[in-house]
């Protein structure tokens, strides 16, 4: 019932293929009108370590799944009916008692005042969007030259990109390979069941880069039937061809075109060097927001390492 309420709203982070990657350890809350029937939910991960109570999001997962519907029909009774689930919500994480809540919502969810007033940290990250109801020529012309050019000289170099061609046992090990090359945690049971127990023609694809039959690079991509998740992506550095990932991410971009969805999706952009390179393809900026709340000592000691956060 819930992932029939929620994936029409939330689209694919809603589906049961997707919240299957996470078996029991998820928590499906949902939220019901006079006791039965179901008008929303949202989701988390709550998990103990060294003896405290931590609630966070699914990896690989961009938000919390919040979802709502409302027979209201004014300004006035819509603007009360959110403002009562929020609260409600709001409610529902700190009667929870963790020691710490680190929550990511929907970009369309923008009251956050219950958590303001609640003492939670509302802080704004962001994410870049391309509308994919533009023509494909219109698209390319917003990326900025710099992109165009590196584009054009991965493909003099005889890069040719291919589509499905790694198996999800490969896809996974290139992605492990990649990811611990740079700072990013890997969680390797739901990065595993992203492939194996997620992965089909139906919600995802992915694109490859080869020279000479070398693997210099793989973008993994996840969709519904409005919008493409640009999820995972990474590059063989040592190959020194430049290039191969912006190639990725247009193939990936003509791809979800093709596929009729009508947003593309880069999936949250807040490091500075992917922020830099995502915007690079002439996206929209588009905000959401996170909600952080640490028991006193734990946020003290937060303060030192996570300054923006705390």
């Amino acid at each position: 019932m819930f992932c029939e309420k929620a994936e029409p709203i939330i689209g694919v982070f809603a589906s049961k293929k997707w919240l299957s990657i996470y078996g029991e350890a998820l928590t499906l809350i949902g939220v019901y009108k006079d006791e039965h029937q179901l008008i929303g939910g949202f989701y988390f991960l709550n998990t103990k370590k060294y003896g405290f109570t931590f609630l966070k999001l699914p990896p690989y997962t961009p938000h919390c799944g919040l979802f709502f519907t409302s027979d209201s029909k004014t300004n006035s009774s819509i603007n009360n009916f959110s403002k009562d689930l929020m609260n409600e919500v709001c409610s529902f994480f700190t009667n929870q008692k963790s020691a710490l809540t680190v929550l990511a919502f929907p970009s369309a969810i923008i009251d956050f005042q219950p958590f303001i007033w609640d003492k939670y940290k509302v802080i704004p990250n962001y994410t870049y969007r391309i509308s994919l109801e533009k023509s494909l020529e219109e698209i390319k012309s917003h990326f900025d030259s710099k992109n165009r050019n590196v584009i054009n000289k991965a493909i003099k170099e005889e890069v040719t990109v291919t589509e499905n061609t790694l198996s999800s046992d490969e896809l996974y090990q290139f992605f492990v390979d990649s990811l611990n090359t740079t700072d990013a945690n890997i969680y390797d049971t739901e990065l595993k069941n992203v492939f194996h127990k997620f992965s089909d023609d139906t919600n995802s694809f992915s694109v490859s880069a080869y020279k000479n039959n070398e693997l210099l690079g793989s973008v993994f991509c996840v969709f519904d039937k409005n919008v493409c998740y640009y999820l995972l992506g990474g590059v063989n550095k040592k190959s020194g061809i430049q290039g191969v990932n912006n190639l990725l991410v247009q193939k990936s971009i003509e791809k979800a075109k093709d596929l009729g969805c009508k947003t593309f999706d880069f999936e949250g952009s807040m490091l500075k060097g992917v922020e830099k390179f995502f915007r690079s393809f002439g996206p929209e900026l588009v905000p959401y927001y996170t909600v952080n709340k640490a028991s006193l000592p734990l946020e003290i000691l937060l303060k030192f390492k996570k300054r923006e956060l705390f």
